[in-house]
């Protein structure tokens, strides 16, 4: 039998990510437990948590001496992933396969530049076992698998030495915290987003989550992170798990992300009966012109209506409302960037994360920038700013999202303390209370830190971003 060590690597291999590691990459964990009923030896490392640096990862895969070694690749990591993968080269006689979202998204052409023996485009569970017997070499399309209830549960155990659910050195969710996946695929097709829109929406049976969920619960996790594109894809099968979770008196903390457009009473107060305490939105902006260029809904102009409808259900059953912005579209003005926040703040969100428009290899947005000759055919990653797609610098976008974050630490805490009271989760107050106290410090680092987080803007480190344009 095969030695296996599986690496997610992390952003940058330069400096530290405070907010880096939060879930566990489920991923690996999957074909881990498949490959370990086959009999192999597993082993992970998540270079990207423990915040591991290229000399610590190149001496944990000597010591480990794998037969293969299977990494994680994003657009963000791909440089990351490059570097590893020419290190390990150097004293590590193993075959090496990559797979991961970016090899979804770029042109094929291209990867041949990570210097792996194998690249893979699809889901590996199917795949996982003939790819570690026999080692092929080359491009591997790999199926998608349409029965999720078919797959075993992702081994937790191979990361059991990291605590998850950290950010900015601090526990956000009150305990042991790991993730889960309900769903994959999203019926939806976001302008800037790279998944691949031929990937099918696809749901578990709540009867199997359940039994997931109880394994969870038998480990010793207190709080989990939903991790699908869009937890309320399919608001039917989350109302059928809430009922079963109260059948079996179970209980996490949970968060997740949902959509303003796919709201009910029902679902709303099932995801707070299930123990959901806050959920993230993709508001994204609260103009219905760019609203339609992101390509969000099919009736932007009820895209206020959705949003303003949404976070009075938050308010009503106490889910603690993070809602995010993109700065950056092509004909937005700081007006509108203005009026989004204003709108967000005076409807009652009690976050709003702030973010620059990103141009990510494979999404719409970035086709279109191809075609129009914008973003050059190597440049796999790249801001507004930095291409010019916005009349505005990245220190005035920067501005837009500082002021979402002022937002965030002065009104913030009021309403998620609000909300924490009202559904009584007394473990989250203590637990808050305890860590106020014992680590007030690293609370008032953190607050400075919260400006770094975003999505892009870790990657950028406030200087154009070049490091990904050439893969």
């Amino acid at each position: 039998m095969a030695s296996v060590l599986f690496i997610y690597p992390p952003v940058s291999l330069e400096g530290k990510n405070p907010s880096s590691g939060f879930t566990p990459p489920l991923g690996a964990l999957y074909l881990g437990t498949i490959l370990k009923n086959n009999g192999h030896e597993v082993h992970v490392i998540d270079a990207n948590a423990e915040q591991l640096s290229l000399a610590q990862i190149k001496r944990r895969v000597e010591s480990i001496d794998p037969d293969v070694i299977g990494l994680t690749c994003l657009t963000f990591n791909l440089d990351a992933s490059k570097a590893m993968i020419s290190e390990i080269r150097k004293t590590a006689d193993a075959y090496i396969a990559v797979g991961g979202p970016h090899l979804s998204a770029a042109p094929e052409a291209s990867f041949g530049q990570l210097g792996a023996d194998a690249y893979i485009i699809g889901e590996g569970e199917s795949i996982i076992n003939e790819l570690v017997d026999k080692k092929p070499r080359g491009i591997i399309h790999a199926p998608e698998v349409q029965d999720l209830d078919s797959i075993p549960f992702p081994d937790r155990s191979l990361v059991e030495h990291i605590d998850y659910g950290t950010a900015f050195g601090l526990s956000m969710l009150g305990g042991k915290a790991t993730s889960i996946l309900t769903t994959r695929g999203c019926k939806y097709a976001c302008a800037f987003c790279n998944r691949p829109k031929k990937a099918s929406f696809r749901s578990r049976s709540p009867k199997n989550i359940l039994l997931e969920l109880k394994e969870i619960d038998r480990m010793g996790f207190k709080a989990v992170e939903i991790v699908d594109d869009n937890f309320t894809n399919n608001p039917k099968n989350v109302i059928k798990l809430a009922r079963l979770m109260k059948r079996e008196k179970l209980k996490f903390n949970f968060i997740a992300e949902g959509r303003v457009d796919a709201t009910s009473e029902a679902l709303y107060k099932s995801m707070r009966d299930m123990g959901v305490v806050g959920l993230s939105h993709g508001v994204e902006s609260l103009n219905p012109k760019i609203v339609r260029w992101y390509n969000k809904t099919r009736y932007p102009e009820k895209w206020p209506e959705y949003v303003k409808k949404t976070l009075k259900l938050c308010d009503r059953y106490g889910l603690v409302a993070l809602e995010s912005l993109i700065f950056g579209a092509p004909m937005e003005t700081k007006e509108d960037m203005e009026h989004s926040i204003d709108f967000l703040e005076k409807n009652g969100a009690d976050l709003i994360n702030g973010n620059i428009l990103m141009y990510l290899v494979g999404s719409a947005i970035w086709r279109w920038g191809r075609r129009t000759g914008k973003i050059g055919p190597d440049r796999y990653l790249a801001s507004a700013p930095e291409l010019g797609l916005t009349p505005y610098s990245r220190e005035e976008l920067q501005e837009m999202c500082d002021r979402c974050t002022d937002f965030m630490k002065r009104e913030g805490w009021k309403g998620v303390t609000r909300k924490v009271l009202d559904n009584r989760r007394f473990d989250m107050i203590y637990y808050g209370i305890k860590t106020y106290i014992t680590h007030y410090w690293r609370v008032r680092k953190a607050r400075k830190e919260m400006y770094e987080h975003g999505y892009g803007k870790s990657y950028m480190g406030g200087k154009s971003n070049t490091q990904f344009e050439k893969s």
